[in-house]
C-alpha cells in the first residue's frame, strides 16, 4: 500500500511542476524556471540551508541560465527567482520581513536593488521539500522537469550541471520505436549534415534519429519531425549550436566556437549547405518544426560567411543563392 501511495505522490508532484509555466505563447520554450527548480532541488538534497537569498543565488543561477539560454538577450536571474513563486506549493519568495514578493508591483519585484536591499530569499515549499526526500518522488519530479524543458540528449548534461547526477537517474521517455527505424531508413543511416555513415562489424554506428521539435512540446514521433544526425551533430542541434532554415540549409550559431582549427573549419564549412535529403518518397523535416527549432532551440544569431548570408528561417530563401557550395 505504501509503495502505491509513493507512486501516487510522485505523479501528483510531477503534475504540479509540469504546470509551472515552461511554455511561452502557447507553444514556445521557456526553460528558466525548471533550471532554477533543479538547482534548488540539488541544494536541498545536499543539505544546504532551506532559504537562499537572491544575493547568494544571483551569481550561480545567472551563470546557469546563461549557459542554457537560446536567445541573444541574457536571461535575468530575478525573473525565474520571483515568478516561480506564483505557485506557493512549489517555491516561495519573501522579503526578510516575510512579505510575499510575488504580490508586489511589477517594477518593484523586478528591481535587483530591491531584491538585494530587502533581503529577499527563496525556498522550496515545506511540503514539497519533504516529498523530495523520497527517492521515488525526487526521481519522478526531476525527470519531469528535464523532459518539459530540455531535449533528451541534454538530460544527463543538465543533471551534471546542477549537481544531481549522483542523486537521480535519467529515465528515457517512451517513444514510438517505429520513429527511429523510419528515420534511419529514410536517411540510409547517414547524417543529414555531414554524411557520416559509419559501420562497425556490419552494424551502423553513431547515427541517431533526432527530433526537430521537442516531444514534450507536441513534437510528434513522425518522419516530418525527424532527421538522422551523427552523435556530434545531434548534440549540437539539440544544444542550439546548429539549425536549419526554411530551405533546409544548415545554420551554425555565431556563438559556437571551436578551438581546434581543423575541427572548426570542418564545422564552419557546413554553413549554408543544403542538408542531405531523405530517400525519394520520404518527407524531409517540415518547415513548421524547423521554425520552432530556430525560435526555441537555436542560439542566435546564425553565422554568415562571404557569399552565404543567413537570416531567420522562412518559406522564402534566407540564404544567398550565389553560394559557391550549392
Amino acid at each position: 500500500m505504501e509503495r502505491g501511495s509513493n507512486a501516487d505522490s510522485a505523479e501528483s508532484w510531477a503534475a504540479r511542476v509540469r504546470s509551472i509555466g515552461v511554455f511561452k505563447d502557447g507553444d514556445g520554450r521557456a526553460p528558466y524556471k525548471p533550471l532554477l527548480l533543479l538547482w534548488a532541488i540539488a541544494r536541498h538534497i545536499e543539505g544546504q540551508p532551506a532559504r537562499v537569498s537572491f544575493s547568494e543565488a544571483e551569481g550561480p543561477l545567472g551563470g546557469l541560465l546563461d549557459r542554457y539560454r537560446f536567445k541573444a538577450t541574457r536571461p535575468k536571474p530575478q525573473d525565474p527567482f520571483v515568478y516561480l513563486g506564483s505557485d506557493r506549493r512549489i517555491w516561495r519568495v519573501e522579503t526578510a520581513a516575510g512579505l510575499d514578493v510575488t504580490q508586489m508591483d511589477q517594477t518593484t519585484k523586478q528591481r535587483i536593488s530591491f531584491l538585494r536591499s530587502a533581503g529577499v530569499s527563496g525556498y522550496l515549499a515545506p511540503s514539497f521539500a519533504r516529498a523530495l526526500e523520497d527517492p521515488q518522488v525526487r526521481s519522478r519530479v526531476v525527470n519531469e522537469l528535464l523532459d518539459i524543458a530540455f531535449p533528451e540528449s541534454l538530460h544527463q548534461e543538465v543533471l551534471e550541471e546542477v549537481g544531481l547526477d549522483h542523486r537521480v537517474v535519467v529515465v528515457p521517455a517512451h517513444r514510438d520505436p517505429r520513429f527511429k527505424r523510419t528515420v534511419l531508413r529514410a536517411y540510409e543511416n547517414r547524417c543529414a549534415f555531414c554524411g557520416f555513415d559509419g559501420i562497425l562489424r556490419s552494424r551502423p554506428v553513431a547515427v541517431e534519429a533526432a527530433h526537430v521539435k521537442m516531444r514534450s512540446h507536441r513534437g510528434p514521433d513522425d518522419l516530418a519531425n525527424g532527421i538522422a544526425l551523427c552523435v556530434l551533430h545531434h548534440r549540437l542541434f539539440d544544444r542550439g549550436a546548429m539549425g536549419l532554415n526554411g530551405d533546409l540549409r544548415i545554420l551554425i550559431s555565431e556563438e559556437m566556437i571551436v578551438r581546434d582549427r581543423r575541427a572548426g573549419v570542418s564545422l564552419i564549412n557546413l554553413v549554408g549547405l543544403p542538408m542531405i535529403r531523405p530517400l525519394h518518397g520520404y518527407d524531409p523535416p517540415a518547415v513548421r518544426y524547423v521554425n520552432w527549432h530556430y525560435k526555441n532551440i537555436f542560439v542566435e544569431p546564425p553565422r554568415s560567411l562571404a557569399g552565404r548570408r543567413t537570416r531567420h528561417p522562412s518559406t522564402s530563401s534566407p540564404i544567398d543563392q550565389e553560394s559557391p557550395h550549392r
